[in-house]
């Protein structure tokens, strides 16, 4: 067991938003992380990280996964669940913003269109905790650890102070294979056919589901997805997984090596080398492409971000276009014109400068003119299986392309 500094969970956000592909949340600013992590550490709770290898078989594993992102204004204006952006993870939360009291006004509001009940119950303050005590109470056993479904900046820094107030490490472990993924569906569970139920989902409005029976991991994962865009966008699920089959299932030590990218990175960026190059040498990547964004598109619907980030090439990348399509998370991109790297392969778009990957939850990172580059990672290896490659392909998001690995293009 692994008792975090505070400069851990710093270099884990770094690390998360170079791993996340995009997706994963967007980083929290250096202040409100500071002011959040110092408040937690002055109340003498314990950031700690557990190794796989030291959970019991026969103890149960906590993922409290959020599913989510962007809406169509009629939802939006139904049921908006805070006020519209400022900055990343984000000016109001450090200014004060207490979402319970912005869904009690939101309630109240919407009183007529809902048509409240007598039994109606305001949301409580930490709504996302309900879900994790029905779970226990149904299991009849408390989770010893908690486990990130993915790899990204809010998922690391949330997950953390999550199983820190709770008194529990977090396991090194995770399930999409050290990178984030825009599906419940794309992970090792399903290539591994770990059952789903009992699982619990609760909205900020209060609403808890109980799924007791689910036909398949891809049902779970569009039945979560309705359920968060009829919630203004999100949705929390409490599920759990035992120790023996984390042991089996999961990518192993994800965790501490977002850690150890994002140290890396800070310790580049403080001598003033070059951050990029320090990522390649300790992903064992590639360099996909270098030059300046051109254009960045962006569609919310059904609880998703959707589009494209088009670049133009500078240096050994002059003359040479790229484009990537996202969904959450980078997952097909084209060089020329033509199909090039695509997931279950990470596509990482990183500023040149600094290392830091770009999210597409924050808009202002894709401003026009902005240096970035382009590298892939291989993935983890159970997406190379059979049934790795028939979950997660260029086919599963709608383009007629072959999944090829990221490696034969540079045999």
């Amino acid at each position: 067991m692994r008792t975090l500094s505070k400069e851990d969970l710093w270099d884990a956000v770094i690390g998360g938003g170079i791993l996340s592909t995009g997706g994963g949340g967007s980083a929290p600013k250096r202040e409100l992380f500071d002011k959040t992590i110092d408040e937690m550490l002055d109340k003498g709770l314990e950031f700690k990280l557990m190794d796989p290898s030291e959970v019991p078989d026969d103890e149960l594993i906590l993922m409290n996964v959020g599913v989510g992102g962007g809406v169509t204004r009629e939802v939006v204006e139904r049921y908006m669940l805070r006020p519209p952006y400022t900055s990343p993870l984000e000016e109001r939360w450090f200014k004060g913003f207490h979402q319970t009291k912005w869904i009690e006004k939101q309630i109240k509001q919407m009183d007529e269109a809902l048509s409240l009940n007598s039994w109606s119950e305001i949301p409580r303050k930490d709504w996302v905790k309900a879900a994790e005590e029905r779970l226990t109470e149904l299991l009849g056993k408390e989770p010893v650890a908690h486990l990130s479904f993915e790899i990204g900046p809010a998922i690391q820094y949330g997950i953390m102070c999550e199983a820190a107030s709770d008194d529990k490490p977090v396991v090194d472990a995770d399930v999409a294979g050290y990178r984030a993924v825009p599906e419940l569906s794309l992970c090792t569970l399903n290539i591994e056919d770990i059952p789903i139920v009992p699982a619990v989902s609760v909205t900020a409005w209060g609403d808890m589901l109980v799924y007791e029976k689910i036909l398949s991991w891809q049902r779970f994962e569009d039945l979560s997805r309705y359920i968060a865009t009829i919630s203004g966008g999100g949705v929390r699920t409490a599920m759990t997984i035992e120790g023996s089959d984390l042991k089996k299932t999961a990518i192993l030590n994800t965790v501490s090596k977002s850690m150890e990218i994002g140290k890396e990175v800070r310790k580049v960026n403080e001598k003033g080398k070059d951050p990029i190059e320090a990522i390649i040498k300790l992903t064992r990547g590639y360099k996909l492409f270098k030059g300046k964004i051109a254009a960045y598109t962006q569609e919310s619907k059904g609880a998703f971000i959707w589009g494209e980030a088009r670049l133009e090439g500078k240096g050994e990348f002059e003359g040479h276009t790229f484009i990537v399509w996202y969904k959450n998370e980078n997952q097909i991109s084209r060089l020329d014109g033509k199909p090039y790297v695509t997931s279950p392969d990470l596509i990482c778009v990183l500023d040149t400068k600094t290392g830091s990957g770009l999210s597409n939850f924050w808009l202002a990172d894709w401003e026009t003119g902005r240096d970035v580059t382009v590298i892939g990672i291989i993935s983890a290896e159970p997406w190379r299986t059979e049934r790795g490659v028939k979950i997660f392909n260029p086919k599963h998001f709608g383009f007629d392309i072959e999944y090829e690995p990221i490696e034969q293009f540079f045999e």
